[in-house]
Protein backbone atom coordinates (compact mmCIF):
# COMPACT_ATOMS: atom_id res chain seq x y z
CA UNK A 1 0.00 0.00 0.00
CA UNK A 2 2.93 2.44 0.50
CA UNK A 3 3.87 2.85 -2.94
CA UNK A 4 4.38 6.35 -5.05
CA UNK A 5 1.82 8.20 -7.04
CA UNK A 6 3.49 8.94 -10.19
CA UNK A 7 5.14 12.43 -10.59
CA UNK A 8 2.83 13.28 -13.66
CA UNK A 9 -0.99 12.29 -11.39
CA UNK A 10 -2.23 15.59 -10.71
CA UNK A 11 -4.45 16.09 -7.88
CA UNK A 12 -7.73 15.74 -8.64
CA UNK A 13 -9.56 16.37 -4.91
CA UNK A 14 -9.45 15.85 -0.96
CA UNK A 15 -11.99 14.81 0.90
CA UNK A 16 -13.10 17.08 4.43
CA UNK A 17 -11.42 15.22 7.46
CA UNK A 18 -13.80 12.34 8.85
CA UNK A 19 -13.98 10.92 12.16
CA UNK A 20 -15.72 8.48 13.76
CA UNK A 21 -19.13 9.85 13.33
CA UNK A 22 -18.59 10.72 9.94
CA UNK A 23 -16.58 8.51 8.22
CA UNK A 24 -18.56 7.61 4.83
CA UNK A 25 -20.14 3.93 4.96
CA UNK A 26 -18.34 3.63 1.59
CA UNK A 27 -15.12 3.47 3.26
CA UNK A 28 -15.91 0.99 5.68
CA UNK A 29 -17.59 -1.04 3.21
CA UNK A 30 -15.40 -2.67 -0.11
CA UNK A 31 -14.80 -0.48 -2.11
CA UNK A 32 -11.73 0.58 -4.70
CA UNK A 33 -10.13 3.28 -6.37
CA UNK A 34 -11.39 3.96 -10.04
CA UNK A 35 -8.85 3.25 -12.83
CA UNK A 36 -6.03 5.40 -13.28
CA UNK A 37 -6.90 6.93 -9.98
CA UNK A 38 -4.26 6.43 -6.63
CA UNK A 39 -6.43 7.60 -2.95
CA UNK A 40 -3.51 8.78 -0.20
CA UNK A 41 -4.88 8.18 3.01
CA UNK A 42 -3.79 10.72 5.67
CA UNK A 43 -4.14 10.18 9.33
CA UNK A 44 -4.07 13.17 11.92
CA UNK A 45 -4.90 11.44 15.00
CA UNK A 46 -5.43 8.07 16.20
CA UNK A 47 -5.10 5.26 13.49
CA UNK A 48 -6.86 3.73 10.71
CA UNK A 49 -6.71 -0.13 9.34
CA UNK A 50 -6.30 -0.64 5.89
CA UNK A 51 -7.70 -4.27 4.78
CA UNK A 52 -6.54 -4.50 0.60
CA UNK A 53 -8.34 -7.64 -1.41
CA UNK A 54 -7.06 -9.26 -4.12
CA UNK A 55 -10.79 -8.51 -5.71
CA UNK A 56 -14.28 -7.33 -5.44
CA UNK A 57 -15.70 -11.08 -4.49
CA UNK A 58 -12.66 -11.43 -1.89
CA UNK A 59 -13.39 -11.30 2.18
CA UNK A 60 -9.97 -12.65 3.06
CA UNK A 61 -7.50 -9.84 2.61
CA UNK A 62 -4.19 -9.94 1.16
CA UNK A 63 -2.91 -6.80 2.86
CA UNK A 64 -3.62 -5.16 6.41
CA UNK A 65 -2.12 -2.22 6.89
CA UNK A 66 -2.26 -0.16 10.28
CA UNK A 67 -1.77 3.63 9.73
CA UNK A 68 -1.14 5.99 12.63
CA UNK A 69 -0.94 9.46 13.36
CA UNK A 70 1.45 11.25 11.25
CA UNK A 71 1.67 8.68 8.63
CA UNK A 72 -0.46 7.68 5.15
CA UNK A 73 -0.94 4.99 2.85
CA UNK A 74 -1.59 4.94 -0.54
CA UNK A 75 -3.92 2.90 -2.64
CA UNK A 76 -3.39 1.80 -6.01
CA UNK A 77 -5.90 2.25 -8.93
CA UNK A 78 -8.90 -0.38 -8.67
CA UNK A 79 -7.26 -1.84 -5.44
CA UNK A 80 -10.32 -3.74 -3.71
CA UNK A 81 -10.15 -2.37 -0.05
CA UNK A 82 -12.05 -1.12 2.54
CA UNK A 83 -10.71 0.61 6.03
CA UNK A 84 -11.48 0.64 10.09
CA UNK A 85 -11.01 3.49 12.60
CA UNK A 86 -9.02 1.70 15.43
CA UNK A 87 -9.65 4.48 17.55
CA UNK A 88 -12.27 6.70 19.18
CA UNK A 89 -10.54 9.90 18.31
CA UNK A 90 -9.33 8.87 14.90
CA UNK A 91 -9.14 11.85 12.18
CA UNK A 92 -7.99 11.53 9.07
CA UNK A 93 -8.58 12.50 5.25
CA UNK A 94 -8.24 11.16 1.62
CA UNK A 95 -6.56 12.91 -0.94
CA UNK A 96 -6.87 11.52 -4.64
CA UNK A 97 -4.50 11.85 -7.63
CA UNK A 98 -5.43 10.75 -11.16
CA UNK A 99 -3.62 10.32 -14.51
CA UNK A 100 -3.76 13.87 -16.19
CA UNK A 101 -6.54 12.48 -19.18
CA UNK A 102 -8.13 9.92 -16.55
CA UNK A 103 -11.79 10.72 -17.57
CA UNK A 104 -13.47 11.40 -13.97
CA UNK A 105 -17.52 10.57 -14.12
CA UNK A 106 -19.56 11.06 -11.91
CA UNK A 107 -20.31 13.28 -8.49
CA UNK A 108 -18.56 14.00 -5.18
CA UNK A 109 -16.98 10.33 -4.37
CA UNK A 110 -18.54 8.85 -7.54
CA UNK A 111 -15.92 10.15 -9.74
CA UNK A 112 -13.09 8.67 -7.78
CA UNK A 113 -14.49 5.77 -5.77
CA UNK A 114 -16.27 2.60 -7.21
CA UNK A 115 -18.02 0.68 -4.26
CA UNK A 116 -19.94 -1.64 -7.60
CA UNK A 117 -19.06 -4.73 -7.74
CA UNK A 118 -20.48 -5.21 -11.82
Amino acid sequence: MNMIIPSHYVHTRATAFFDKSSVPAALLSHHNTKAGVYGRLSVMRGAVKYFGFPDAESTTPDLELVIEAGSFGISPPQKWHRIELLTDDTFFNIDFFAEPDAQLNGKGFGQVVNTSKA
